[in-house]
Protein backbone atom coordinates (compact mmCIF):
# COMPACT_ATOMS: atom_id res chain seq x y z
CA UNK A 1 0.00 0.00 0.00
CA UNK A 2 1.48 3.39 -1.43
CA UNK A 3 1.26 6.03 1.87
CA UNK A 4 2.81 8.65 -0.38
CA UNK A 5 -0.71 9.33 -2.60
CA UNK A 6 -2.73 6.08 -1.35
CA UNK A 7 -2.45 7.93 2.31
CA UNK A 8 -3.68 11.44 0.73
CA UNK A 9 -5.96 10.59 -1.93
CA UNK A 10 -9.58 9.44 -0.86
CA UNK A 11 -12.11 7.60 -2.45
CA UNK A 12 -14.72 9.83 -1.30
CA UNK A 13 -13.10 13.45 -1.72
CA UNK A 14 -13.68 13.55 2.48
CA UNK A 15 -11.06 14.22 4.44
CA UNK A 16 -10.21 12.75 7.76
CA UNK A 17 -11.09 14.79 10.80
CA UNK A 18 -8.44 15.31 13.35
CA UNK A 19 -10.38 13.98 16.38
CA UNK A 20 -12.46 11.40 17.73
CA UNK A 21 -15.83 12.54 17.65
CA UNK A 22 -17.64 12.18 21.18
CA UNK A 23 -19.92 9.68 19.75
CA UNK A 24 -17.26 7.45 18.65
CA UNK A 25 -15.62 8.42 21.73
CA UNK A 26 -18.68 6.36 24.04
CA UNK A 27 -18.84 3.81 22.05
CA UNK A 28 -14.67 3.05 22.66
CA UNK A 29 -15.52 3.46 26.40
CA UNK A 30 -18.12 0.59 25.47
CA UNK A 31 -15.62 -1.50 24.16
CA UNK A 32 -12.87 -0.94 27.25
CA UNK A 33 -15.41 -1.94 29.43
CA UNK A 34 -15.71 -5.34 27.82
CA UNK A 35 -12.41 -5.67 27.89
CA UNK A 36 -12.39 -5.04 31.91
CA UNK A 37 -15.13 -7.66 32.66
CA UNK A 38 -13.29 -9.86 30.96
CA UNK A 39 -9.50 -9.34 32.52
CA UNK A 40 -11.40 -8.80 35.76
CA UNK A 41 -12.92 -12.41 35.47
CA UNK A 42 -9.49 -13.89 34.16
CA UNK A 43 -7.59 -12.84 37.26
CA UNK A 44 -10.69 -13.57 39.85
CA UNK A 45 -9.43 -16.39 41.76
CA UNK A 46 -5.78 -14.21 42.80
CA UNK A 47 -6.92 -12.04 45.69
CA UNK A 48 -9.74 -14.50 46.76
CA UNK A 49 -7.26 -17.80 46.19
CA UNK A 50 -7.58 -18.38 49.95
CA UNK A 51 -11.29 -18.30 50.17
CA UNK A 52 -11.74 -20.15 47.31
CA UNK A 53 -9.38 -22.78 48.30
CA UNK A 54 -10.67 -23.05 51.84
CA UNK A 55 -14.78 -23.27 50.76
CA UNK A 56 -14.01 -25.78 48.11
CA UNK A 57 -11.57 -27.78 50.73
CA UNK A 58 -8.60 -27.85 47.74
CA UNK A 59 -4.99 -26.89 48.44
CA UNK A 60 -4.35 -23.24 47.45
CA UNK A 61 -1.78 -24.31 44.91
CA UNK A 62 -4.67 -26.15 42.73
CA UNK A 63 -6.69 -22.88 43.16
CA UNK A 64 -3.64 -21.16 41.51
CA UNK A 65 -3.46 -23.82 38.77
CA UNK A 66 -6.87 -22.12 38.08
CA UNK A 67 -4.87 -19.08 36.32
CA UNK A 68 -1.88 -20.91 34.33
CA UNK A 69 -4.56 -23.67 33.42
CA UNK A 70 -6.98 -20.85 31.65
CA UNK A 71 -4.34 -18.87 30.17
CA UNK A 72 -3.46 -22.81 28.24
CA UNK A 73 -6.79 -23.53 27.49
CA UNK A 74 -7.00 -19.58 25.86
CA UNK A 75 -3.60 -20.30 24.19
CA UNK A 76 -4.90 -23.84 22.39
CA UNK A 77 -8.34 -22.57 21.23
CA UNK A 78 -7.74 -19.03 19.98
CA UNK A 79 -7.06 -19.73 16.56
CA UNK A 80 -9.69 -22.46 15.70
CA UNK A 81 -12.38 -20.42 17.67
CA UNK A 82 -11.68 -17.32 15.70
CA UNK A 83 -12.08 -18.82 12.57
CA UNK A 84 -15.44 -20.42 13.94
CA UNK A 85 -16.40 -16.69 15.20
CA UNK A 86 -15.52 -15.61 11.32
CA UNK A 87 -18.79 -17.51 10.21
CA UNK A 88 -20.41 -14.64 11.71
CA UNK A 89 -20.66 -10.64 12.09
CA UNK A 90 -17.90 -9.63 14.31
CA UNK A 91 -20.22 -7.60 16.71
CA UNK A 92 -22.22 -11.20 17.03
CA UNK A 93 -19.42 -13.02 18.24
CA UNK A 94 -18.24 -10.36 20.52
CA UNK A 95 -21.53 -10.19 22.49
CA UNK A 96 -21.44 -14.21 22.02
CA UNK A 97 -18.34 -13.93 23.83
CA UNK A 98 -19.68 -11.98 26.60
CA UNK A 99 -22.87 -14.12 26.91
CA UNK A 100 -20.44 -17.14 27.21
CA UNK A 101 -18.40 -14.99 30.07
CA UNK A 102 -21.69 -14.28 31.80
CA UNK A 103 -22.45 -18.28 32.25
CA UNK A 104 -18.88 -18.64 33.19
CA UNK A 105 -19.29 -16.12 36.15
CA UNK A 106 -22.80 -17.61 37.43
CA UNK A 107 -21.50 -21.31 37.27
CA UNK A 108 -18.40 -19.51 39.71
CA UNK A 109 -21.08 -17.82 41.69
CA UNK A 110 -22.73 -21.12 42.29
CA UNK A 111 -19.94 -23.87 42.61
CA UNK A 112 -19.75 -25.63 44.75
CA UNK A 113 -16.86 -27.76 43.91
CA UNK A 114 -13.65 -27.24 42.38
CA UNK A 115 -15.07 -29.26 39.09
CA UNK A 116 -17.67 -26.77 38.98
CA UNK A 117 -14.70 -23.96 39.05
CA UNK A 118 -12.67 -25.71 36.59
CA UNK A 119 -16.01 -25.81 34.14
CA UNK A 120 -16.44 -22.08 34.82
CA UNK A 121 -13.07 -20.76 33.49
CA UNK A 122 -12.96 -23.41 30.87
CA UNK A 123 -16.00 -21.65 29.47
CA UNK A 124 -14.20 -18.12 29.76
CA UNK A 125 -11.35 -19.25 28.28
CA UNK A 126 -13.05 -21.05 25.44
CA UNK A 127 -13.71 -17.25 23.63
CA UNK A 128 -11.46 -14.82 25.59
CA UNK A 129 -9.10 -14.99 22.41
CA UNK A 130 -12.21 -14.27 20.41
CA UNK A 131 -12.45 -11.36 22.04
CA UNK A 132 -9.58 -9.70 22.19
CA UNK A 133 -8.84 -10.58 18.71
CA UNK A 134 -11.92 -8.98 17.31
CA UNK A 135 -11.94 -5.83 20.14
CA UNK A 136 -9.63 -3.98 18.88
CA UNK A 137 -10.23 -4.44 15.07
CA UNK A 138 -13.78 -3.62 15.88
CA UNK A 139 -12.48 -0.52 18.00
CA UNK A 140 -10.53 0.77 14.19
CA UNK A 141 -13.81 0.31 12.56
CA UNK A 142 -15.47 3.63 14.92
CA UNK A 143 -12.56 5.80 14.07
CA UNK A 144 -10.36 6.91 11.39
CA UNK A 145 -7.95 5.33 9.56
CA UNK A 146 -5.33 7.17 10.98
CA UNK A 147 -6.46 6.74 14.77
CA UNK A 148 -6.34 3.55 15.14
CA UNK A 149 -4.11 3.46 17.51
CA UNK A 150 -5.48 5.64 19.76
CA UNK A 151 -8.68 3.42 19.55
CA UNK A 152 -6.66 0.48 20.26
CA UNK A 153 -5.46 1.93 23.17
CA UNK A 154 -8.88 3.20 24.73
CA UNK A 155 -10.06 -0.50 24.53
CA UNK A 156 -6.49 -1.82 26.39
CA UNK A 157 -6.68 0.99 28.69
CA UNK A 158 -10.05 -1.31 30.30
CA UNK A 159 -7.65 -3.81 30.53
CA UNK A 160 -5.24 -1.64 32.69
CA UNK A 161 -7.92 -0.33 34.78
CA UNK A 162 -9.18 -4.00 35.70
CA UNK A 163 -5.38 -4.21 37.46
CA UNK A 164 -5.71 -0.97 39.15
CA UNK A 165 -9.67 -1.38 40.03
CA UNK A 166 -11.38 -4.58 39.00
CA UNK A 167 -8.84 -7.12 40.97
CA UNK A 168 -8.79 -4.77 44.46
CA UNK A 169 -11.69 -4.40 43.42
CA UNK A 170 -13.50 -7.92 43.61
CA UNK A 171 -11.09 -8.93 46.35
CA UNK A 172 -12.57 -6.52 48.63
CA UNK A 173 -16.35 -7.31 47.33
CA UNK A 174 -15.12 -10.64 48.21
CA UNK A 175 -14.23 -9.99 51.43
CA UNK A 176 -17.34 -8.26 52.51
CA UNK A 177 -20.14 -10.41 50.97
CA UNK A 178 -18.05 -13.71 49.72
CA UNK A 179 -16.49 -14.56 46.57
CA UNK A 180 -19.56 -16.76 45.22
CA UNK A 181 -21.70 -13.81 45.40
CA UNK A 182 -18.84 -11.23 44.26
CA UNK A 183 -19.29 -13.73 41.17
CA UNK A 184 -22.41 -13.04 40.47
CA UNK A 185 -21.91 -9.44 40.91
CA UNK A 186 -19.20 -9.38 38.72
CA UNK A 187 -22.18 -11.79 36.29
CA UNK A 188 -24.83 -8.98 36.38
CA UNK A 189 -22.07 -6.24 35.49
CA UNK A 190 -20.90 -7.95 32.47
CA UNK A 191 -25.11 -8.05 31.19
CA UNK A 192 -25.05 -4.59 31.22
CA UNK A 193 -21.60 -4.31 29.09
CA UNK A 194 -23.41 -6.69 26.89
CA UNK A 195 -26.37 -4.15 26.42
CA UNK A 196 -23.99 -2.07 25.93
CA UNK A 197 -22.26 -3.34 23.50
CA UNK A 198 -24.84 -4.11 21.73
CA UNK A 199 -26.08 -0.43 20.96
CA UNK A 200 -22.26 0.42 20.42
CA UNK A 201 -21.91 -1.77 17.77
CA UNK A 202 -25.37 -0.79 16.31
CA UNK A 203 -26.59 -4.53 16.01
CA UNK A 204 -30.16 -4.44 16.35
CA UNK A 205 -30.77 -1.30 15.08
CA UNK A 206 -30.26 1.62 12.41
CA UNK A 207 -26.62 1.20 11.61
CA UNK A 208 -24.24 3.81 13.12
CA UNK A 209 -22.75 5.75 10.02
CA UNK A 210 -19.58 4.95 8.88
CA UNK A 211 -16.79 7.04 11.12
CA UNK A 212 -15.28 9.84 8.53
CA UNK A 213 -12.48 8.41 6.75
CA UNK A 214 -13.57 4.85 6.95
CA UNK A 215 -16.32 4.67 3.76
CA UNK A 216 -17.97 2.10 4.14
CA UNK A 217 -17.47 0.51 7.35
CA UNK A 218 -19.77 -0.85 9.55
CA UNK A 219 -18.94 -2.00 13.02
CA UNK A 220 -21.72 -4.54 13.40
CA UNK A 221 -21.20 -6.33 10.09
CA UNK A 222 -17.22 -6.05 10.71
CA UNK A 223 -16.73 -4.76 7.62
CA UNK A 224 -12.39 -4.67 7.77
CA UNK A 225 -12.42 -1.61 5.59
CA UNK A 226 -12.08 0.29 8.73
CA UNK A 227 -8.45 -0.88 9.69
CA UNK A 228 -5.45 0.63 9.04
CA UNK A 229 -4.50 -1.33 6.36
CA UNK A 230 -7.74 -0.67 4.84
CA UNK A 231 -5.81 -0.85 1.87
CA UNK A 232 -4.42 -4.22 1.49
CA UNK A 233 -6.06 -7.60 1.00
CA UNK A 234 -4.49 -9.88 2.37
CA UNK A 235 -2.19 -10.04 5.00
CA UNK A 236 2.07 -9.19 5.08
CA UNK A 237 2.15 -12.58 6.68
CA UNK A 238 6.08 -12.96 7.21
CA UNK A 239 5.86 -9.36 8.90
CA UNK A 240 2.36 -10.33 11.04
CA UNK A 241 4.40 -13.80 12.51
CA UNK A 242 7.65 -11.80 13.13
CA UNK A 243 5.84 -8.90 14.66
CA UNK A 244 3.82 -12.05 17.16
CA UNK A 245 7.48 -13.69 17.90
CA UNK A 246 8.66 -10.13 19.22
CA UNK A 247 5.83 -9.86 21.25
CA UNK A 248 5.92 -13.42 22.94
CA UNK A 249 9.41 -13.00 24.25
CA UNK A 250 8.26 -9.71 25.14
CA UNK A 251 4.98 -11.18 26.87
CA UNK A 252 6.91 -14.01 28.26
CA UNK A 253 9.42 -11.29 30.34
CA UNK A 254 7.12 -9.65 31.49
CA UNK A 255 5.12 -12.61 33.37
CA UNK A 256 8.32 -14.96 34.48
CA UNK A 257 8.92 -11.67 36.84
CA UNK A 258 5.20 -9.85 37.41
CA UNK A 259 3.84 -13.82 38.52
CA UNK A 260 6.29 -13.98 40.81
CA UNK A 261 5.50 -10.00 42.23
CA UNK A 262 5.17 -10.66 45.67
CA UNK A 263 8.50 -12.92 46.17
CA UNK A 264 10.43 -10.13 44.51
CA UNK A 265 9.02 -7.28 46.06
CA UNK A 266 9.86 -9.35 49.43
CA UNK A 267 13.04 -10.16 48.05
CA UNK A 268 14.01 -6.41 47.12
CA UNK A 269 12.19 -4.17 50.14
CA UNK A 270 12.88 -7.12 52.79
CA UNK A 271 9.18 -6.82 53.64
CA UNK A 272 5.66 -8.35 51.64
CA UNK A 273 4.26 -5.50 53.31
CA UNK A 274 5.10 -3.15 50.46
CA UNK A 275 3.53 -5.57 47.65
CA UNK A 276 -0.30 -4.21 47.58
CA UNK A 277 1.65 -0.67 47.41
CA UNK A 278 3.37 -1.57 44.62
CA UNK A 279 1.33 -3.43 42.83
CA UNK A 280 -0.69 0.06 42.61
CA UNK A 281 1.88 1.84 41.45
CA UNK A 282 2.18 -0.38 38.29
CA UNK A 283 -1.17 -0.29 37.91
CA UNK A 284 -1.38 3.20 38.11
CA UNK A 285 1.68 3.79 36.52
CA UNK A 286 0.09 1.04 33.71
CA UNK A 287 -2.93 3.47 33.01
CA UNK A 288 -0.16 6.52 32.28
CA UNK A 289 1.45 4.41 29.97
CA UNK A 290 -1.73 3.66 27.86
CA UNK A 291 -2.74 7.59 27.78
CA UNK A 292 1.30 7.88 26.35
CA UNK A 293 0.57 5.29 23.47
CA UNK A 294 -2.88 6.16 22.68
CA UNK A 295 -0.63 9.99 21.92
CA UNK A 296 1.74 8.57 19.42
CA UNK A 297 1.10 5.71 18.38
CA UNK A 298 -0.42 7.14 15.66
CA UNK A 299 2.08 9.67 14.89
CA UNK A 300 4.87 8.08 15.34
CA UNK A 301 4.63 3.96 16.00
CA UNK A 302 8.13 2.49 15.91
CA UNK A 303 9.35 5.44 17.96
CA UNK A 304 7.11 4.64 20.47
CA UNK A 305 7.81 0.85 20.32
CA UNK A 306 11.62 1.34 21.38
CA UNK A 307 10.50 3.52 23.52
CA UNK A 308 8.08 1.63 25.04
CA UNK A 309 10.78 -1.46 25.11
CA UNK A 310 13.82 0.40 26.25
CA UNK A 311 11.56 2.07 28.95
CA UNK A 312 10.66 -1.88 29.92
CA UNK A 313 14.43 -2.86 29.85
CA UNK A 314 15.37 0.02 32.28
CA UNK A 315 12.55 -1.22 35.16
CA UNK A 316 13.00 -4.40 35.44
CA UNK A 317 17.02 -3.97 35.58
CA UNK A 318 16.51 -1.39 37.88
CA UNK A 319 14.55 -3.91 40.06
CA UNK A 320 17.58 -6.24 39.83
CA UNK A 321 19.90 -3.10 40.71
CA UNK A 322 17.28 -2.13 43.90
CA UNK A 323 17.70 -5.83 45.72
CA UNK A 324 21.96 -5.15 45.82
CA UNK A 325 21.61 -1.44 46.94
CA UNK A 326 23.37 0.16 49.70
CA UNK A 327 21.39 2.50 51.97
CA UNK A 328 18.91 0.20 54.10
CA UNK A 329 15.17 -0.51 52.78
CA UNK A 330 14.63 3.23 52.29
CA UNK A 331 16.78 3.89 49.56
CA UNK A 332 15.83 0.10 48.14
CA UNK A 333 11.82 0.01 48.71
CA UNK A 334 12.44 3.96 46.76
CA UNK A 335 14.37 2.62 43.27
CA UNK A 336 11.51 -0.51 43.32
CA UNK A 337 8.94 2.19 43.62
CA UNK A 338 10.78 3.72 40.44
CA UNK A 339 10.97 0.80 38.76
CA UNK A 340 7.88 -1.05 39.26
CA UNK A 341 6.52 2.20 37.81
CA UNK A 342 8.88 2.42 34.50
CA UNK A 343 7.90 -1.62 34.16
CA UNK A 344 4.27 -1.14 34.48
CA UNK A 345 3.77 1.86 32.49
CA UNK A 346 6.18 0.34 29.76
CA UNK A 347 3.99 -2.90 29.71
CA UNK A 348 0.63 -1.39 29.48
CA UNK A 349 1.89 0.92 26.25
CA UNK A 350 3.43 -2.66 24.83
CA UNK A 351 -0.19 -4.14 24.17
CA UNK A 352 -1.37 -1.43 21.84
CA UNK A 353 1.92 -1.10 19.88
CA UNK A 354 1.92 -4.35 18.96
CA UNK A 355 -1.69 -5.04 18.44
CA UNK A 356 -1.96 -1.67 16.43
CA UNK A 357 1.24 -2.82 14.28
CA UNK A 358 -0.58 -6.29 13.54
CA UNK A 359 -3.52 -5.14 12.32
CA UNK A 360 -2.10 -2.19 9.96
CA UNK A 361 -0.05 -5.21 8.66
CA UNK A 362 -2.85 -7.57 8.15
CA UNK A 363 -4.97 -5.40 6.07
CA UNK A 364 -8.15 -7.32 5.63
CA UNK A 365 -7.43 -10.06 7.62
CA UNK A 366 -6.83 -8.30 10.45
CA UNK A 367 -9.23 -10.69 12.49
CA UNK A 368 -7.05 -13.80 11.83
CA UNK A 369 -3.82 -12.01 12.27
CA UNK A 370 -4.93 -11.11 15.69
CA UNK A 371 -6.22 -13.96 16.68
CA UNK A 372 -2.32 -15.35 16.17
CA UNK A 373 -1.35 -12.60 18.14
CA UNK A 374 -3.71 -13.36 21.18
CA UNK A 375 -2.52 -16.86 20.61
CA UNK A 376 1.06 -16.13 20.72
CA UNK A 377 0.11 -13.57 23.85
CA UNK A 378 -1.50 -16.32 25.82
CA UNK A 379 1.63 -18.51 25.18
CA UNK A 380 3.92 -16.00 26.18
CA UNK A 381 2.42 -15.97 29.53
CA UNK A 382 2.17 -19.58 30.44
CA UNK A 383 5.70 -19.75 29.14
CA UNK A 384 7.12 -16.60 30.70
CA UNK A 385 5.18 -18.50 34.39
CA UNK A 386 6.96 -21.29 33.79
CA UNK A 387 10.19 -20.04 33.40
CA UNK A 388 9.82 -18.02 36.28
CA UNK A 389 9.16 -20.86 38.35
CA UNK A 390 12.41 -22.85 37.55
CA UNK A 391 14.39 -19.49 38.30
CA UNK A 392 12.81 -19.20 41.43
CA UNK A 393 14.25 -22.38 42.72
CA UNK A 394 17.89 -20.93 42.04
CA UNK A 395 17.25 -17.11 42.97
CA UNK A 396 14.33 -14.66 42.92
CA UNK A 397 17.29 -12.06 41.79
CA UNK A 398 17.59 -14.53 38.53
CA UNK A 399 13.85 -13.47 37.30
CA UNK A 400 14.23 -9.60 37.16
CA UNK A 401 17.88 -10.16 35.68
CA UNK A 402 16.63 -12.58 33.04
CA UNK A 403 13.60 -10.00 32.07
CA UNK A 404 15.92 -7.83 31.36
CA UNK A 405 18.24 -9.65 28.81
CA UNK A 406 15.44 -10.95 26.99
CA UNK A 407 14.00 -7.43 26.79
CA UNK A 408 17.35 -6.37 25.78
CA UNK A 409 17.20 -8.98 22.95
CA UNK A 410 13.42 -7.31 21.69
CA UNK A 411 14.98 -4.37 21.57
CA UNK A 412 17.19 -5.14 19.31
CA UNK A 413 15.11 -6.67 17.09
CA UNK A 414 12.93 -3.85 17.15
CA UNK A 415 15.74 -1.34 16.30
CA UNK A 416 17.46 -3.69 13.95
CA UNK A 417 14.57 -5.80 11.82
CA UNK A 418 11.96 -2.72 12.16
CA UNK A 419 8.91 -5.13 12.31
CA UNK A 420 6.87 -2.72 13.58
CA UNK A 421 4.61 -1.03 10.61
CA UNK A 422 4.92 2.61 10.07
CA UNK A 423 1.59 4.37 10.49
CA UNK A 424 -0.73 5.85 7.86
CA UNK A 425 -0.83 9.21 7.31
CA UNK A 426 -3.70 11.29 7.25
CA UNK A 427 -5.89 12.66 4.56
CA UNK A 428 -4.65 15.82 3.36
CA UNK A 429 -1.96 16.37 5.80
CA UNK A 430 0.84 19.34 5.49
CA UNK A 431 3.98 18.03 5.07
CA UNK A 432 5.60 20.35 7.45
CA UNK A 433 3.07 17.90 10.03
CA UNK A 434 3.77 14.94 9.12
CA UNK A 435 5.25 12.50 11.58
CA UNK A 436 8.82 12.17 11.65
CA UNK A 437 9.36 8.14 11.09
CA UNK A 438 6.70 8.56 7.83
CA UNK A 439 9.11 10.56 6.18
CA UNK A 440 11.58 7.88 6.18
CA UNK A 441 8.77 5.37 5.29
CA UNK A 442 5.43 5.09 4.36
CA UNK A 443 4.26 1.91 2.88
CA UNK A 444 3.04 -0.74 4.21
Amino acid sequence: MSGGAGARDRTDGTRAPDRIDASAAVRLAVLASATFVYVTFEVFPVGLLQDIARDLDVPAGRVGLLISGYAVVAAVVTVPTVALASRVSRGTALVVSLLVLVVAEVLAGFATSFAMMVVSRVAAALTHGVLWSLIAPAAATLVPRHRVGTATAAVFGGSTLAAIAGSPGTTLIGELIGWRATALVLAAATVAVTVGLVWALGLYGPTRPAAAGTPGTDAATGDPDGTAGAGRRGAHWPRVLTLCAVAVVLISAHFLSYTYFAVLVTEVTGSSAATVGLLAVFGCAGAVGTWLVGRYNDTAPRRTASVTITVFAVGVGLLAVASVLDGGALARGTAAAVAVALWGGAFAAAGPVFQTGVMRLAGQEADRASSVYVTGFQIGIASGSALGAALLGRSALWLPVTSTVLVALVLLVVLVRRPVPTAEVPAKQDDKDAPDDQHAEVRL
